[in-house]
């Protein structure tokens, strides 16, 4: 009985520790892909080919605008009364968020990718970290990639820490740090 017990508790422990690692958007609802429209399916389809294991949400507007939006720029309104869709997957070489409305065009997208791969200007920035916020560090081994079709821009997600305290560090394309959380 004990090793039954201890089995289950490490599962669910293993379990959390995976799902930390994924973006919830609170007020999602997953759905099948019978649900999801159809020029959502092709306009995923188009760019991702190969994509495997998709997972379907639909999100009320209010709900993207809260898990969406970095800046103002952002221009996603919530005085209109489209419904979102967020579709995700996840690849050998990185994890794949789309947000989309009902025709199928793609608003924002989110890759978490390596630290490896960000651009020299991002890497100088986060080193100017710790002088804006004192005993921050990036420590994590990835990052997310957000970019933006409406107006363009992108912005590099991070987890910065102090050793207990966790906050979400957003730059823009340039470097320049536009939010924390």
């Amino acid at each position: 009985m004990k090793k039954y017990v201890l089995s289950v508790i490490t599962i669910v422990i293993g379990l959390a520790v995976i799902a930390q690692d994924d973006i919830t958007i609170t007020g999602t609802k997953r759905i099948s892909k019978a649900l999801t429209p159809k020029q959502v399916i092709d306009s995923l389809e188009a760019r991702f080919p190969d994509a495997k294991s998709v997972v379907y949400y639909k999100i009320p507007v209010d709900a993207a605008s809260r898990g969406w939006t970095i800046t103002v720029d952002d221009n996603i309104r919530e005085n209109v009364s489209i419904e979102y869709y967020t579709i995700k997957f996840k690849r050998h070489d990185f994890q794949y968020y789309g947000l989309y409305k009902p025709d199928g065009t793609l608003i924002m997208s989110k890759y978490k990718e390596s630290i490896t791969h960000i651009p020299d200007t991002i890497r100088h920035s986060l080193t100017q970290l710790s002088q804006q916020y004192p005993g921050y560090k990036v420590k994590s081994k990835t990052f997310y990639r957000n970019t933006n079709y409406s107006n363009s821009k992108e912005y590099y997600e991070f987890v910065a820490s102090n050793g207990k305290n966790k906050r979400k560090v957003i730059y823009d394309g340039d470097g320049t740090l536009v939010k924390v959380k």
